[in-house]
């Protein structure tokens, strides 16, 4: 057989099939195409349906999270851990040093 000059590579393999062999057959993906990253809209919409806030009431605790967050590090210069304090009807989060683990 000889080679043609200046084809194409589709050109080139045209009328070629390869023959089925071990490692082809274990590298076929007969399965469907499954999607392995999330969008982010999507993880924002299960993270808000395992909290029970309304979105409103989860806005503002975030921003107010941030802010004493950026508080935190402005003043002590380093990260913060929330601690969750109950008292009757009343959920109070404490900000304490946060623990570096070596």
């Amino acid at each position: 057989m000889k080679i043609k000059k200046n084809l194409s590579d589709a050109d080139m393999l045209r009328g070629w099939s390869e023959e089925e062999s071990f490692e082809t057959a274990v590298l076929t993906d007969d399965s469907e195409h499954r999607r392995i990253r999330r969008t982010s809209r999507e993880l924002k919409k299960e993270a808000e349906a395992k909290m029970m806030l309304p979105p409103e009431a989860q806005e503002k605790l975030n921003r107010c999270l941030l802010e004493v967050s950026m508080e935190w590090l402005r003043e002590k210069g380093g990260d913060v851990d929330w601690k969750v304090v109950r008292d009757g009807m009343v959920i109070t989060l404490v900000p304490a040093p946060a623990k570096h683990k070596k």
